[in-house]
């Protein structure tokens, strides 16, 4: 198996599907800690449940938020996966994310071909009234499961996420 911490992405542009905005980059969370701040990605991403996707011009409508974990290839193979852990999102004013459990208590993941990443998604993580005493800025989204989506990250995604609020 091949793996890659790292991957550029391009979406269309919000005004014009014909123009794709720069390229992004969207990195494993499982080393986004061996980078510094200047140097982040995102780790998190808008995905389409299917390969035909119509983003960024619906919205989140047939869109999940989630936290991409892995990229990889199998060995003799030219299908690119991504395992990615699953966000539920609500909408109240801002998107509010919270992780996918299982009855057992584990994050609910799924492996996805990569072509099914439409963007990179900031997010937020979201405190309660105290913080956890050993969250660092390495350590904040690794140890919070709850997040906001910042729909005004860049005017495109603003365009965007407003459709669906």
């Amino acid at each position: 198996m091949q793996i890659w911490f790292k991957v550029q992405v391009q979406q269309p542009s919000y005004h014009n599907q014909q123009s794709l905005e720069p390229p992004q980059s969207l990195l494993a969370s499982c080393f986004s800690t061996l980078t510094t701040a200047s140097q982040w990605g995102y780790d998190f991403a808008i995905i389409s449940q299917t390969e035909q996707s119509d983003w960024p011009s619906s919205g989140l409508t047939g869109h999940n938020v989630v936290q991409v974990c892995l990229i990889f290839c199998l060995l003799r193979s030219d299908i690119f996966l991504a395992y990615v852990q699953c966000l539920n999102a609500t909408v109240d004013n801002m998107y509010a994310l919270k992780c996918a459990i299982q009855n057992n208590g584990t994050c609910v993941g799924e492996v996805i071909p990569l072509c099914y990443i439409r963007s990179p998604a900031h997010t937020i993580p979201h405190f309660r009234k105290e913080a956890n005493p050993w969250l660092t800025l390495h350590t904040s989204y690794e140890s919070s499961n709850e997040f906001w989506l910042n729909k005004y990250w860049s005017k495109e995604f603003f365009y965007t996420l407003s459709l669906s609020t």
